[in-house]
C-alpha cells in the first residue's frame, strides 16, 4: 500500500510539472525595433540624412556618405552631378514626383521606339538595345542619360546662382540664374519637395528634355 501511495503521489507532482509549463513564448514585439530606428532617426541632424548599409553605395563613395538637406546645398550637389555626370549622386537627390515625370518621357519614347528613334538614341550616346530600352525603369532612363557626355556637357557651360526663398511647407520655389562666361543668363525656377522628411529635386532645368 505504502509503494502504491508513493506512486500516486509521483504521478499527480509530474502531471502537475507537465501542466506547469508555459503554453506561450514572449518574442520581443516588432513595434520595439521600429521604436529604435525611429528615435536613432530623430538624433540625425537636420541638415544632412546619413544613408544606411542599405543603400548600394557605389567603389567611388567612401561610406558612410552624407547626402544635403539644406535645400541650397541639395541645389548645388544636384547642379554639381549633372555636370559631372554623377547619376548615384542624382538618383539619390530626385524625388519621387521627378521619377514620375521622367516616367512620362519614358512611356512616350518606349511607344515610338522605331528605327529612327533609336539611331538617334545612339548617336546621342545611348549604347541600349531596344529590348533594354523596353524593360526601362524611369530610374534606368534618368541614370543613363545623366552619364552621357552630351548631357554633361549641357551644364558644364554654366554656374549657378541661387536666389532668395521662403520655406513654404513640403515644396520649394527656387529662383536660379545659369550664366556662362560669355554673358548669357538663364532664370529659371527650380521646385524641391521634401520625400520622406529630406529636399529632394522634383523640376529642374533640362530634366524635363533628354537628348
Amino acid at each position: 500500500m505504502k509503494q502504491i501511495a508513493f506512486m500516486a503521489v509521483v504521478l499527480t507532482m509530474f502531471a502537475a510539472s507537465v501542466y506547469a509549463q508555459p503554453d506561450e513564448v514572449i518574442v520581443t514585439p516588432p513595434d520595439s525595433l521600429q521604436n529604435t530606428e525611429s528615435d536613432s532617426l530623430a538624433n540625425t541632424e537636420p541638415d544632412s540624412l546619413l544613408i544606411t548599409e542599405e543603400i548600394d553605395i557605389p567603389i567611388e563613395y567612401e561610406a558612410p556618405l552624407t547626402i544635403p538637406n539644406d535645400p541650397a546645398a541639395v541645389l548645388e550637389v544636384f547642379f554639381q552631378s549633372l555636370k559631372t555626370g554623377d547619376s548615384f549622386m542624382i538618383s539619390q537627390l530626385i524625388s519621387s514626383d521627378g521619377i514620375d515625370e521622367i516616367d512620362i518621357m519614358l512611356e512616350i519614347l518606349q511607344e515610338n521606339l522605331d528605327d529612327a528613334t533609336l539611331s538617334r538614341l545612339n548617336t546621342a550616346g545611348y549604347t541600349a538595345t531596344a529590348d533594354e530600352i523596353d524593360d526601362w525603369s524611369a530610374l534606368d532612363y534618368l541614370t543613363s542619360t545623366i552619364v552621357l557626355p552630351v548631357m554633361k556637357a549641357r551644364y558644364s557651360i554654366y554656374e549657378m546662382q541661387i536666389g532668395e526663398y521662403s520655406d513654404d511647407g513640403n515644396d520649394l520655389v527656387i529662383p536660379l540664374v545659369f550664366s556662362t562666361a560669355s554673358g548669357l543668363e538663364l532664370q529659371y525656377q527650380a521646385i524641391l519637395r521634401k520625400d520622406n522628411n529630406q529636399w529632394k529635386v522634383t523640376n529642374f532645368m533640362g530634366l524635363n528634355s533628354f537628348p
